[in-house]
C-alpha cells in the first residue's frame, strides 16, 4: 500500500514538474513575440517623424501646384481674351 502511495506521489510530483516546464517554455514563446513586436513598434515610432515630414513636404508641394496651376490657368484666361480682343480689332480695320 505504500508502494502504491508513493507511486501517486511520484507521479503527480512529475505531472506537476511537467506542466511548469510547459507553462515556462509557453511563457518565454510569448516573451519573445512581445520582445518582438516591440522591435516593431520602434522602428515604427522612429520612422514616424520621417513620414509626417514627408507628409508635410507633399502636402506643401500640392499647394504650390495648386496655385501655380490657378496663375496659368489666369494667364491662359488673360491670353484668350487679349486675342479674342485682338481678333476683334483685326476684323473691324
Amino acid at each position: 500500500m505504500l508502494r502504491v502511495v508513493l507511486f501517486l506521489q511520484v507521479l503527480t510530483l512529475s505531472l506537476l514538474i511537467g506542466a511548469g516546464i510547459y507553462f515556462y517554455n509557453y511563457v518565454q514563446v510569448i516573451n519573445s513575440e512581445i520582445e518582438t513586436v516591440m522591435s516593431v513598434i520602434q522602428d515604427i515610432q522612429a520612422l514616424l517623424p520621417k513620414l509626417n515630414a514627408t507628409a508635410d513636404a507633399v502636402s506643401s508641394l500640392q499647394s504650390q501646384f495648386g496655385e501655380a496651376f490657378k496663375t496659368l490657368s489666369d494667364l491662359s484666361l488673360f491670353f484668350n481674351n487679349f486675342l479674342e480682343l485682338f481678333s476683334q480689332l483685326q476684323g473691324n480695320s
